[in-house]
């Protein structure tokens, strides 16, 4: 059997884990937060904001320890950076320690995720890559469907937002402990070749597909450096940090958003958890479609689309059914376009630096995104709401959505 598929299942339960403990799980807690200690919407989403921001702003730095001692080695230490600092978030309530904390929770969360799963993907999958991803990045999606309500109940049960903060640390040593067992850094490893076949298979596979092969993948391993002296590269990654930045937003702000229409908590949190589900079938489909179906461009065009539709839904809604519309096309189109965007940076540069290609979208994504998180509590906490700050988002996936279309197929120099 190909151990792949195992690696496979585990980095997507890692990813389900502890995306739904550190990320959706401070979303859930921040109202409540906001509640028990009396800060501004402004204050409590600069945590946010944050630790996103540091989700971003370490990946170069990770890529390079992940060379260094291998994605398996990262996300176990990875683990225990988040524990310690659930631990700090649990113990210590001052403004300065919970900028602190989330900090250090954004930190363990780039050394958990989507960086060394999307890298161990390339080094253990080809032919298949987009499904893999696909999968990987469904689990992805999951986090948000069963963190959001998860956190709630358990806020309910305890009757106190600390507790939670000790779950949040006992699931990312978790992860720790999987990646520990399960986890090989490469084929080789354990005597296998990427996608479990011999260089004869790969050469046959290649050639019965010939010409009849719809989606455009390199046979080379451009440089960083080739990758980003090419437009199409800058034009993947800007649409994409833009497309994030929505995700980013909508994560922190929909419960409080739907808290200022009149929507009930319990409502806001199943439909954060409907966007995860709805991201979730999105990311299933650009991996099943985008390895020799459809080009990952043209699934990105309909999801960054789909994308705009839900967020002027969302930010209109008058009643619970329009919000869970807004959320749905919100999250099917953030799932198409976040699988397809990774994608185009494995087809048309190749697999040997993706993860460095895919760090610098996540930067930027993370710099776009951290701002509009602050933005949005700001406007919220000036005008009454957040109908300003989401019109102003709309116009930027507007401009990602054209420069999705100029993406042109890259010629090696």
């Amino acid at each position: 059997m190909f151990y792949g598929w195992i690696l496979l299942a585990t980095i997507g339960l890692i990813y389900m884990i502890c995306v739904g403990a550190g990320f959706y799980g401070l979303s859930v807690m921040m109202p409540a937060m906001i509640d028990d200690l009396g800060w501004t919407r402004a204050e409590a989403s600069a945590g946010f904001s944050l630790m996103a921001m540091v989700l971003g702003l370490s990946g170069p730095l990770i890529t390079s320890l992940m060379k260094k001692i291998g994605p398996r080695q990262t996300i176990i230490i990875g683990g225990v950076v988040c524990a310690i600092s659930a631990g700090i978030l649990y113990r210590y309530h001052s403004l300065t320690t919970y900028y602190f904390a989330t900090g250090l929770l954004g930190l363990g969360l780039t050394m958990q995720v989507v960086l060394p799963g999307t890298q161990l993907i390339t080094q253990w999958f080809q032919q298949r890559r987009a499904m893999a991803l696909g999968i990987f990045m469904a689990f992805g999606g999951l986090g948000g469907v069963i963190g959001a309500p998860a956190f709630t109940w358990l806020i309910a049960v305890f009757g106190d937002w600390r507790p939670v903060w000790l779950a949040v640390g006992a699931v990312t040593l978790t992860a720790s402990v999987l990646s520990a067992v399960f986890i090989r850094n490469s084929p080789e490893d354990i005597g296998q070749k990427i996608d479990g076949l011999s260089e004869a298979d790969v050469k046959n596979n290649a050639r019965k597909k010939g010409k009849a092969a719809r989606v455009y993948k390199t046979k080379l391993d451009w440089t960083v450096g080739e990758a980003l002296r090419d437009r199409n590269c800058w034009f993947v990654i800007t649409a994409g940090a833009i497309a994030v930045t929505g995700h980013m937003i909508i994560s922190s702000q929909l419960i409080l958003h739907a808290r200022d229409l009149g929507i009930g908590a319990v409502v806001a949190a199943s439909a954060l958890g409907v966007q995860g589900l709805a991201t979730t079938l999105g990311r299933l489909l650009a991996g099943l479609l985008g390895d020799n179906t459809f080009e990952p461009r043209t699934i990105f065009i309909f999801g960054i689309s789909s994308e705009l539709l839900g967020m002027l839904l969302i930010t209109s809604a008058s009643h619970s059914t329009l919000l869970y519309a807004g959320v749905v096309f919100f999250g099917l189109g953030f799932g198409l376009g976040l699988v397809s965007a990774t994608t185009m940076f494995a087809n048309y540069y190749g697999g040997k630096n993706m993860a460095t290609l895919l760090s610098y979208r996540i930067l930027l994504g993370t710099l776009l995104g951290g701002a509009g998180v602050v933005v949005c509590g700001y406007a919220a906490d000036i005008f009454g709401g957040y109908n300003e700050a989401f019109y102003f988002y709309s116009v930027l996936l507007l401009i990602g959505t054209a420069l999705v279309i100029m993406i042109r197929t890259p010629q090696h120099e």
